[in-house]
């Protein structure tokens, strides 16, 4: 038991998290920021290392975050204090918005291993699968 918890220990002891730029994110995140949020700045960006795997969460002065993966593919935006722009969005789960959802602003979506989830600025949350086809509203 003793060797486990020193195990653990020492496996925290490998997590690394710093401050990086926006030049130091893998090129997929950099152009992800260039084409959904081009006239953001960020305030801060932090790459989270450990043995296994590397993620980045960047956070823009507007209150909008995004958490990249290793490879810079994004995972979750949250708009925070705004709204999402709708170019972050997949094109089947942008014209369901359009169609049905018109007028409701979105401030969060998050890719999911089954596909996306989205949270509206009064609480709905709605899911789509990997394709963008909608699956049915989370209560």
């Amino acid at each position: 038991m003793l060797l486990t918890a020193a195990s653990l220990v020492c496996f925290a002891c490998n997590a690394q998290k710093r401050n990086i730029t926006l030049a130091q994110l893998p090129a997929t995140a950099q152009t992800f920021i260039k084409t959904n949020f081009p006239n953001q700045a960020t305030s801060y960006i932090i790459e989270d290392k450990d043995l296994t795997e590397t993620d980045y969460k960047v956070v823009f002065t507007g209150g909008a975050e995004v958490e990249f993966d290793g490879n810079g593919n994004w995972e979750e935006i949250e708009a925070k204090k705004s709204v999402l722009p709708a170019s972050v969005y997949p094109k089947p789960v942008a014209d369901y918005i359009a169609k049905n959802y018109k007028g409701l602003a979105v401030d969060k979506l998050e890719k999911k291993r089954w596909g996306y989830k989205l949270e509206f600025t009064n609480d709905i949350e709605l899911e789509f699968d990997a394709n963008g086809k909608f699956l049915r509203i989370d209560d």
